[in-house]
């Protein structure tokens, strides 16, 4: 395959931007309501990962961007007194997140917007029911309880009600993207600085909780 260097960058910034966020915010949004800081990092997750794809035009970079930014999380196995699996979710959930979001980007030639804005709705909703059955062979396999399998209930309300959160604001982003994309132009080609030292900025974020 020929090395395509815009790819390159934009998986690296947006990858890394996405990294930066999860250390920074992230950990912010955590003292909100039990189960609502996702709600609102899946949508910051899949406007980094359409905004790659627009400066790209490859459905794979938002994967690459997902699995990059994952993969920054991991710094956070090496955290003293913190379980494997406070790092381990997020991960899984930024995969998942990005596999539904390129599906989902697959409808977007369509060109009714209620077919679009139920893709984002569908992409929302899977996300969180492959994420149920993550927890529950972690449980099955390993006796950590997460608090989504509390009961029936829980699990639905953490699949449909907390999901209209997040479809609310992606469908609103995107709406305003759609109709309003004649006039601000969101596309840009990074360049190796940019990327690679957002790049080293996000490694810095992860890292410095642990040395310190």
């Amino acid at each position: 395959m020929k090395f395509n260097k815009n790819i390159l960058l934009n998986v690296v910034l947006f990858g890394a931007i996405w990294g930066i966020l999860e250390a920074s915010f992230g950990y912010a949004l955590h003292f909100l309501p039990s189960l609502i800081a996702g709600c609102i990092m899946f949508p910051i997750g899949a406007t980094l990962m359409f905004w790659a794809y627009r400066n790209t035009n490859s459905r794979g970079s938002m994967i690459a961007v997902a699995f990059l930014a994952a993969a920054i999380k991991a710094i956070n196995l090496f955290m003293p007194g913190k379980p494997a699996i406070y790092t381990y979710n997020p991960m899984i959930s930024m995969i998942l997140q990005s596999l539904l979001v390129t599906a989902a980007v697959a409808l977007f030639e369509k060109k009714h917007w209620a077919v679009q804005v139920g893709a984002i709705a569908a992409s929302s909703v899977l996300w969180r029911a492959l994420f149920i059955a993550n927890v529950a062979i972690n449980y099955s396999i390993t006796g950590f309880f997460s608090t989504q399998l509390t009961s029936v209930a829980t699990m639905l309300s953490f699949i449909f009600v907390n999901a209209l959160l997040e479809i609310a604001l992606l469908s609103g982003l995107f709406l305003a993207y759609r109709f309003g994309s004649k006039k601000v132009h969101l596309t840009f080609k990074p360049n190796w600085v940019i990327s690679f030292s957002t790049l080293a900025a996000a490694i810095a974020f992860m890292v410095l909780p642990i040395v310190f």
